[in-house]
């Protein structure tokens, strides 16, 4: 922690990004920005979790698009507790965060973060399927697909429409895990908690040099 904090990483959104650029300098992923998203049923309890596009971090938030009509859409309108992994194991190296789903439905910011973060083939999907995702497929379905999908794609890329049910999911974090296999120290693993009235800072263990994270390192 001491050394984080020596580095400029008082708080989890300076490390982030620095280590988001080091995947892509690195040249070693498609993207930086794909990470698995885990929800849980709000009814059964049962965790699911499936591959998801960053569209931003911005703001201290984690930015993804996505229906509300779909799964994940279902289960964060009942449970707004989400949990985000970035891995960067070809680097030794992963993050784990945990936060609380809003909403934002401003058509004009989805519409921009649409347009910015897809190519053609997926808006064209994603516009033709619109609030049918994560439905079951039948034959009906798939030709009334297949033949508004064909009609989108005719559109200019710009102009391709985002689904009415497509909303942006903000995620602010409470916590933070950074894992490294570093040839130095070893496996390090770094803990950033969301700073709450009467948490103990001793400065042996927890650190604070932010007012808002408590900085700790946890076992392997």
């Amino acid at each position: 922690p001491k050394e984080a904090i020596a580095r400029g990483f008082a708080q989890p959104f300076s490390l982030f990004r620095r280590w988001q650029k080091d995947a892509v300098r690195s040249g070693r992923f498609a993207s930086a920005d794909i990470f698995l998203l885990a929800t849980v049923c709000a009814k059964t309890l049962r965790p699911s979790q499936r591959p998801m596009q960053l569209a931003d971090v911005c703001d201290n938030a984690f930015l993804f698009l996505s229906t509300l009509t779909s799964r994940k859409g279902d289960q964060i309108s009942q449970n707004k507790n989400v949990s985000l992994y970035f891995d960067w194991l070809k680097l030794d190296r992963y993050v784990m965060v945990e936060g609380e789903a809003t909403l934002v439905r401003d058509r004009h910011v989805v519409n921009s973060y649409f347009q910015k973060i897809f190519p053609s083939e997926l808006k064209c999907y994603f516009s033709a399927i619109d609030n049918n995702q994560s439905k079951v497929i039948d034959s009906e379905f798939k030709e009334k697909f297949q033949d508004l999908r064909q009609k989108i794609c005719h559109y200019k890329d710009s102009m391709i429409p985002p689904p009415d049910s497509m909303v942006l999911f903000k995620i602010e974090p409470s916590y933070f895990e950074f894992y490294e296999n570093s040839n130095e120290v070893g496996n390090v693993r770094l803990a950033y908690s969301r700073l709450v009235e009467g948490a103990k800072v001793d400065n042996r263990f927890t650190f604070c040099a932010n007012p808002d994270w408590l900085i700790e390192q946890i076992a392997q």
